[in-house]
């Protein structure tokens, strides 16, 4: 996907992260809607994730007739909530299980290993045969801190950080919001082979204003005006639900983000958040 050397082992002791997400999907299970159909996927997660709460989330579809005006219809979608201590969470639909984590996040392993906990409960426990989309995503918010409104100049590349970070802009002048968004496709060569279509990915990077609603499982709210830098890559096509290969593409897809992640840092921003090479 993108064509940068694959990074050292590091960690940053203030990360920006704010959500680190994987997500797959499949044919609709209806028995996941149902306690008694949930269940044998509980059993099987409940070391991971030893609470579990039911949710009711309502949708809104717009429907559009011929000849009349558009109409809103409202469903209810079951969904389940599992969680545990140390701030992990999983949302499980009848048609998708959600992993997350917020700034708890401290190694992929550990992330890459519950995921693989999940697949395997939804394949034993659900009976999920075909997965349909599989994805991960990295949401950073790093926020400016009061007084110097040009912090995040110096964070990331200009590459990133575009135009809106030089003087370009007057004295008196106050950016409000300046986002990019990018999409990428690539084909499964190499290291990325196994995924039956193009990989793809969209980044989305740029100043955001204090208190932007931005989109996530849990959607994300900054105190201050923030630098966003939100990566997903995802494979959207149908494939054999098999554990194991879904699994070794969410490390590949994650390490593509690592990758632009480690690159997109400038030395300012490394000292900022405490980048250490391990």
């Amino acid at each position: 996907m993108f064509g940068l050397e694959r990074p050292p082992r590091y960690r940053l002791v203030r990360p920006p992260l704010i959500q680190a997400l994987g997500q797959v999907r499949f044919p609709v299970r209806s028995r996941l809607a149902t306690l008694e159909g949930v269940a044998p996927v509980q059993e099987r997660l409940d070391a991971a994730f030893p609470y579990m709460k039911r949710q009711q989330v309502q949708q809104v579809s717009l429907l559009v007739a011929p000849a009349g005006p558009a109409a809103a219809e409202a469903q209810i979608a079951q969904t389940w909530r599992f969680d545990d201590d140390a701030g992990w969470w999983l949302v499980l639909a009848p048609d998708s299980a959600t992993l997350g984590v917020g700034p708890q996040y401290g190694e992929f392993a550990e992330f890459s290993e519950r995921f693989r906990s999940v697949l395997r409960a939804l394949a034993e426990g659900a009976g999920v045969s075909r997965g349909d989309r599989l994805g991960v995503r990295y949401l950073n918010i790093a926020e400016v801190p009061p007084g110097d409104d040009a912090a995040w100049h110096h964070w990331f590349k200009p590459e990133l950080t575009g135009w809106s970070a030089t003087d370009a802009i007057g004295d008196t002048t106050r950016l409000i919001t300046s986002i990019t968004q990018t999409q990428l496709a690539a084909s499964p060569v190499g290291e990325l082979s196994g995924p039956p279509v193009d990989i793809q990915a969209i980044v989305r990077h740029g100043l955001i204003p204090a208190n932007t609603m931005v989109p996530g499982v849990l959607p994300a709210q900054p105190r201050s005006p923030a630098f966003l830098l939100d990566v997903d890559l995802f494979v959207d096509a149908p494939q054999p639900f098999d554990p194991d290969e879904l699994s070794r593409q969410v490390t590949m897809l994650h390490d593509q983000i690592d990758r632009f992640f480690f690159w997109a840092v400038a030395p300012e921003g490394a000292t900022y958040f405490g980048l250490e090479v391990l």
